[in-house]
């Protein structure tokens, strides 16, 4: 069963490229030329003249912030599409935009947009370390609007080489026409004391007790200097002040790195909640929290493999939402710790509808190689499901490798050999890497996005050295490409 409700940005899908000007096709002149396996070579950056968004009038579809009953891309950019030669940390200090691209019966139109101002916000959740910043979306106050939670607030100087925050958590409504841009972010009741610090990460979305309606779970770090947590679960429906209809806490023996949330499926929750530790570049711990409507402070927990790639998904078509955690190839350099696990190194496990305290193994296996090299690493995870037959697959970026499909089949792990999906950035222009970076896109995420019932695969590729900046795009159903289109030109 696909999850419709509540899930964060999802999608698998690639078939017409070249054909008209259907949304998202390249332009007829030539400049979105795709490559013999399907990349788009150009090297200038495509643009396209902003139109209408449509005005929906409310519904119950994931990640549909205009309410007109199709999913929509949501992604939070680092660099200003005007000043593409600007120095990155300065960019990354000054121009993050939210961004909002929107579906339709063609899939998503690039012309059909909302950009946020810069600097409005901060973070949104994401899914795995160094990946790219996906939205997550809920909609909190039952309007038949997706909401944005966010985390927002300038970033102050840097001290020692890192980034401080001093962010807040907050929500970026939807409504007929999506998000208003000129709008500020509406304050969650999320205050900073003497014993926790301000959010530590963006506010991740469930429905953590089960009664229907969207609640928020907010990570702080401790303001004390102790190594411990605060894991505050705001319970909606939200009033469009931000106020929930009751808060409540968990403390945490640990430095929170991130949070993934099981998506909502059709037939309701309580949503389970992934907690991954803090780490020093090891794999990081992972615990599952298994959510219900009592307290959270009684909610029963698993430890579960390290790794720091996650996603949820129905991978064995039983109609329960599975968990794969898959290892992306980062190592503590401290001596003695360069190494992990034989049941993590170079691995993806499956636990199977983990809905209890006691999961159980996982189904285990190697992540894709090429050509038996051990040297490749993930880097991104998403769970679609592509055909729409209910059982969804794993689509796993592989660095310098390009994007596998994976299978849950027979109790094992199957990769699919002739499926591998490879996109790459242009050589030259103003989308070029360094020399040595490699060009393959990204895994980004799946939805879908025309409401055809299966999903479509999203890849994104950027020009920074850790393609921090989603600028290309192919949008894929494992096959062929259905669009492609750049968000760099992006300013209005």
């Amino acid at each position: 069963m696909s999850p419709r409700r509540l899930a964060p940005l999802a999608g698998l899908l690639l078939v017409l490229t070249s054909c008209g000007n259907e949304p998202g096709s390249p332009p007829e002149d030539g400049s979105g030329a795709s490559g013999g396996d399907g990349s788009q070579e150009s090297p200038e950056i495509r643009e396209y003249e902003a139109r209408a968004v449509p005005e929906g009038s409310g519904g119950d579809t994931a990640d549909d912030v205009n309410g007109d009953g199709f999913a929509d891309l949501l992604f939070l950019t680092d660099y200003d599409a005007d000043h593409p030669d600007t120095d990155q940390m300065t960019a990354r200090n000054e121009f993050r935009r939210l961004m909002v691209v929107y579906g339709s019966a063609e899939g998503l139109d690039p012309a059909t947009r909302t950009v946020l101002p810069p600097q409005v916000v901060q973070g949104v959740s994401t899914s795995g370390r160094g990946g790219p910043r996906r939205a997550g979306t809920a909609d909190l106050d039952g309007d038949g609007f997706a909401d944005v939670p966010v985390r927002t607030g300038p970033p102050t100087d840097l001290i020692g080489g890192e980034s401080e925050h001093s962010g807040g958590a907050a929500v970026v409504w939807g409504g007929p026409t999506g998000p208003d841009p000129d709008a500020e972010p509406t304050p969650l009741p999320v205050s900073a004391d003497e014993e926790w610090g301000p959010a530590h990460l963006p506010p991740v979305a469930g429905d953590f007790d089960g009664d229907g309606a969207a609640d928020l779970a907010v990570a702080q770090e401790s303001a004390l200097g102790t190594d411990g947590s605060l894991l505050r679960v705001l319970y909606g429906p939200f009033d469009r002040d931000g106020a929930p209809a009751r808060t409540a806490r968990r403390p945490l023996d640990g430095w929170l790195g991130d949070l993934v949330p099981e998506p909502v499926p059709e037939d309701g929750g309580p949503t389970r909640l992934l907690v991954r530790w803090g780490d020093d570049g090891e794999q990081p711990r992972n615990t599952l929290l298994v959510t219900g409507p009592g307290d959270p402070a009684a909610w029963g927990e698993a430890d579960l493999r390290a790794g720091a790639l996650a996603a949820f998904g129905d991978l064995d078509g039983d109609g329960g939402t599975d968990l794969a955690i898959a290892d992306d190839g980062s190592r503590n350099n401290e001596p003695g710790y360069e190494t992990e696990a034989p049941e993590v190194d170079h691995r993806v496990n499956v636990y199977a509808d983990p809905t209890t305290a006691s999961p159980g193994d996982p189904v285990s296996g190697d992540l894709p190689v090429d050509g038996g090299s051990a040297g490749s690493s993930a880097h991104g995870l998403a769970a679609c499901d592509l055909d729409g037959d209910g059982r969804g697959e794993l689509a796993v970026g592989m660095h310098g490798l390009g994007v596998d499909l994976v299978r849950v089949a027979d109790g094992g792990i199957e990769v699919d050999a002739d499926a591998r999906l490879v996109r790459r950035g242009p050589e030259d222009g103003p989308l070029n890497t360094d020399p040595g970076t490699t060009r393959e896109a990204r895994v980004f995420s799946c939805a879908d996005f025309d409401a055809d019932g299966s999903d479509e695969l999203v890849l994104e590729y950027g020009p920074g050295p850790e393609d921090a900046s989603p600028v290309r795009w192919w949008v894929t159903d494992g096959a062929g490409d259905e669009s492609s289109f750049d968000s760099a030109a992006f300013t209005s």
